[in-house]
C-alpha cells in the first residue's frame, strides 16, 4: 500500500521531533550548558534546512529516475478481458508505487457519458471524452489506462495523434468472448434485444499496428497480465 499525503507529513513531522530531540539530549550530556546545547541544535537544524533546499533544487536538473505518465487506450470486444487486465495491472503497479487510473469504459458510461447512446457518433463521443480525460491524467504523471471496446480505427489513430495515446488490443475470437458472456449481453444481440451491439450488429475493426496486442484466448490471465504490465513499465 503507498501512503498518503497525510500519512507521509505526519511521518516527516515526527521524524524531525525525534531527530531534535535526540540531538538536543547528546548536546547536553556533551556540554552540560543549557544555552550551548540550544545554540547547536538551532544551528544545526538551520543549516540542514538550507541544504535540503540546495538538494533538492540541484536534483531538479537531473532527469534519471523520474517518470512520466502514460495513456493506453485499450480495444477489443466485449469479454475479451479489457477490464480484468486492467485491474490486475492497477493492482500490481501500485504496489510498486506508481499512480495509475482506469478509465472504465462501463464505469463512465453512467457518469460522465450518460447522455450518449450507441450511435457511431455517440460512440466517438464517449471515445474522445475518455480520451480527454486520459490525456489530462496522463500528463500529470499517472498512469491512465482506458478499458473501453473503441472500435473504430479512426478514432483511436485520432487519440493516438490528439492524446499520444497507445493502442493496446485485447484480442480474442468472438466465438470465445460469445462463451464468456456472464453478462448474457451477446445472448441478447443475438436476439435482437440489444442494437448496434459491436461484434454482432455493429462492425469492430481490428487495429492494424497497435502497440501492443495480447490474445487472451492463447494466454493465461496471469500470463497477459505479465505482458502489459512489462509493456508499461518498459515505455515509461
Amino acid at each position: 500500500m503507498i501512503d498518503s499525503k497525510q500519512r507521509s507529513l505526519l511521518k516527516a513531522i515526527t521524524w524531525r521531533i525525534f531527530a531534535i530531540t535526540l540531538l538536543t539530549v547528546v548536546s547536553f550530556l556533551t556540554t552540560g550548558d543549557v544555552k550551548l546545547t540550544a545554540l547547536i541544535t538551532l544551528c544545526y537544524h538551520g543549516v540542514q534546512v538550507f541544504m535540503f533546499f540546495i538538494h533538492e533544487r540541484l536534483w531538479n536538473f537531473i532527469k534519471w529516475g523520474k517518470t512520466k505518465g502514460m495513456f493506453i487506450q485499450m480495444t477489443g470486444l466485449s469479454g475479451a478481458g479489457k477490464t480484468t487486465l486492467a485491474r490486475s495491472v492497477e493492482k500490481r503497479l501500485k504496489a510498486k508505487g506508481y499512480k495509475v487510473e482506469v478509465i472504465d469504459g462501463d464505469e463512465y458510461r453512467e457518469g460522465l457519458c450518460n447522455d450518449l447512446g450507441f450511435s457511431k457518433e455517440d460512440r466517438n463521443t464517449n471515445i474522445r471524452r475518455l480520451g480527454f480525460v486520459g490525456k489530462v491524467l496522463s500528463r500529470n504523471s499517472v498512469i491512465t489506462i482506458m478499458s473501453a471496446i473503441n472500435p473504430y480505427d479512426s478514432l483511436r489513430q485520432e487519440l493516438e495523434n490528439t492524446c499520444g495515446a497507445k493502442t493496446v488490443f485485447i484480442k480474442c475470437r468472438l466465438e470465445e468472448c460469445i462463451h464468456r458472456d456472464v453478462k448474457g449481453l451477446y445472448a441478447k444481440a443475438l436476439s435482437g434485444e440489444i442494437k448496434n451491439f459491436t461484434g454482432i450488429s455493429d462492425p469492430f475493426q481490428e487495429p492494424k499496428q497497435p502497440d501492443l496486442a495480447i490474445d487472451t484466448a492463447a494466454l493465461s490471465i496471469e500470463e497477459s497480465v505479465f505482458v502489459l504490465e512489462n509493456f508499461i513499465t518498459d515505455n515509461l
